[in-house]
């Protein structure tokens, strides 16, 4: 190579450094776009949504919640996976999409080769209610109803990839029981046919479920949880009534695609991490009986992969057949 055009490859090579370097150092330069994999009102799509406000704070750019609900979380992943990775695409994720739907049903993607991981967010007990009609007035209740006839009592979720059907799988497992599962597009389209007396429980978050308890529409056994929790003070964990094992809830967090850089990768952990340490934030997630628990990418990756391969042990001895 001749020196006039080794010096002009170096000074191409340079801009483009240059070039890269100043759009990392102005981004965020737009909107992003949060997408969100179930539909509005649920637990996922409500700390979504009081999460990107408070990020669109520390980003100084809106943050717009996109729902793209569907097959148990895989439309709005699938949407996510051919995203371009310029960190204005990003997802708002449960671990039931990343980390349960590749074990039980056919997933258009693959959990840790497709996605950037970015830190997690929020974690939410879930609760275990019934419909007024039901005649049980306590856990052990249920179990010995639903156990008297397999499969007589019907629940509802927001699909196989919501954390709800984790939590009920759990129990199945935990109780030796079975129910019949109810797939809606929400989970607060769950908890209303429930409240309608259209199917008999729910196994949703306390956010989405306390308000119907309190009102009277709705009767809670229990938070499936290790403790009690300050939202719901009344409300016996699963713990202390005998299923230490029956502890389930919302872990969510956010992901982008694949190949999303480094130093976008940090700008956004970091203004996370601002945004969850937000008083106000806490505070609204708190009375939804939320806790804020954010993380290092890397973290947030292995507790996803520790999920996943805690899935892959579960589905051995499921009821449910992958599809």
């Amino acid at each position: 190579m001749d020196t006039h055009r080794l010096h002009r490859v170096l000074v191409g090579l340079a801009a483009f450094c240059c070039a890269a370097a100043a759009g990392a150092a102005s981004y965020p330069a737009k909107p992003v776009t949060l997408v969100v994999p179930f539909g509005a009102g649920g637990i996922t799509d409500l700390v979504a949504r009081a999460t990107g406000k408070a990020l669109a704070q520390q980003l100084g750019q809106p943050v717009i919640i996109e729902n793209k609900p569907g097959a148990g979380g895989n439309i709005a992943a699938e949407y996510l996976r051919h995203a371009q990775p310029d960190g204005y695409t990003l997802m708002f994720t449960t671990m039931g999409v990343v980390a349960v739907n590749p074990h039980t049903m056919k997933v258009p993607f693959d959990s840790f080769r497709d996605f950037t991981y970015v830190s997690s967010v929020a974690s939410t007990p879930h609760v275990i209610a019934v419909n007024p009609s039901v005649p049980a007035r306590t856990l052990a209740d249920l179990v010995a109803l639903a156990r008297e006839k397999p499969e007589s009592l019907s629940f509802g979720t927001a699909g196989v990839g919501s954390s709800p059907y984790q939590g009920m799988k759990i129990m199945e497992g935990s109780t030796r029981v079975t129910f019949l599962h109810v797939p809606f597009k929400s989970g607060a389209e769950s908890v209303t046919s429930v409240v309608g007396n259209q199917v008999n429980l729910t196994f949703e978050a306390t956010p989405v479920v306390m308000p119907f308890v309190k009102s009277g529409k709705l009767r809670a056994l229990a938070l499936a949880n290790a403790e009690r929790i300050p939202g719901a003070p009344d409300l016996p964990s699963t713990a202390e009534l005998g299923y230490p094992d029956l502890v389930s809830g919302s872990i969510s967090g956010v992901i982008g695609p694949a190949a999303l850089p480094r130093d976008i990768v940090d700008t956004l952990n970091q203004a996370i991490q601002r945004a969850l340490r937000d008083d106000q934030l806490k505070a609204l997630l708190a009375g939804q009986g939320t806790a804020t628990a954010s993380s290092t990418p890397d973290e947030f990756r292995k507790a996803v992969a520790a999920e996943y391969d805690r899935w892959a042990q579960i589905m051995k001895t499921a009821t449910l057949v992958k599809n």
